[in-house]
């Protein structure tokens, strides 16, 4: 039970972090391998506002998920957006430049120790005598519901989600019907990133701060989009509770250091029986 509660919660994680990297993917049909470094982005951001501001936890990480949202719209309008039109192989180079400026922009501000949040062990919460799971790790999990709610509140109820997804299937076709792409872009960018710096928060919030947070994630992201469907959403909710479960659970049989590699074995399953991942790609 303890190793299905740790993949649930792994779980929660990659959908907030891999739903961005699939919106993006979807609308600008390129791999964006900076989003790994937006999920550092974020967990050093809120470092920062508790441990060196000294803000109230709950404040940090609303500060550093709007931080790291307009962080990541500023990248994509200086450093996407100009090379739009060269193609997606230049996209793809420019976003692992990127990653590694920020890498290494982020590493010369903090340096390469491991850090912590510092936070308060939380009371465990208990069902029929047996100790199940602390409510910090009950938040990620409602945090994460939260997350998914409203997100399919906004694709499926409001105007600019539905011109998401009309973008997402022909960006030509919506601009020619009326759909301002140029607004949509900056909307899905902000979503991404900030998602994406969430995602980072809670991740440390699991574990520790460490440099290299965004690489091995970045990884792992890509692999939860490949398995649920390359740009659908439903899609990579669902691969991602499926390679969460799958990753902690495996702990139980193989070493903790081959655990993320049975995200790729996965990958390579699904691609071998059914290559367009779980549903068909599309933003529904």
């Amino acid at each position: 039970m303890d190793y299905i509660i740790y993949g649930i919660i792994t779980g929660c994680i990659l959908i907030i972090a891999s739903i961005g990297f699939s919106m993006v993917w979807k609308t600008e049909n390129f791999l964006n391998i900076a989003h790994g470094q937006m999920l550092l982005i974020g967990a050093y951001m809120a470092y920062l506002f508790k441990s060196v501001l000294n803000f109230p936890f709950a404040l940090s990480m609303i500060c550093s998920v709007i931080a790291t949202a307009v962080l990541g719209l500023l990248f994509a309008k200086v450093f996407y957006f100009p090379v739009r039109k060269s193609g997606i192989l230049v996209l793809l180079f420019t976003s692992i430049g990127l990653s590694w400026v920020i890498y290494g922009v982020v590493q010369a501000i903090v340096g390469p120790q491991i850090r912590t949040f510092g936070l308060e062990t939380s009371n465990m919460i208990e069902l029929f005598g047996r100790q199940l799971l602390s409510y910090q790790e009950l938040l990620i999990i409602l945090i994460s519901i939260v997350c998914v709610i409203v997100l399919h509140f906004i694709l499926t109820k409001t105007k600019n989600g539905k011109g998401f997804r009309a973008m997402a299937e022909n960006r030509d076709l919506a601009q020619i019907r009326g759909i301002n792409s140029k607004k949509l872009s900056d909307y899905v960018w902000l979503i991404s990133s900030g998602l994406a710096g969430l995602a980072g928060i809670l991740l440390a919030m699991t574990g520790t701060l460490n440099m290299e947070l965004g690489w091995q994630q970045i990884l792992i992201i890509m692999s939860v989009v490949i398995v649920g469907g390359m740009g659908n959403l439903y899609g990579t909710m669902l691969a991602a509770l499926i390679i969460g479960l799958s990753m902690d659970v495996s702990t139980m049989i193989v070493p903790t250091s081959y655990r993320t590699a049975i995200a790729f074995v996965i990958v390579i399953l699904v691609l071998l029986i059914r290559p367009q991942g779980l549903s068909k790609g599309g933003a529904h």
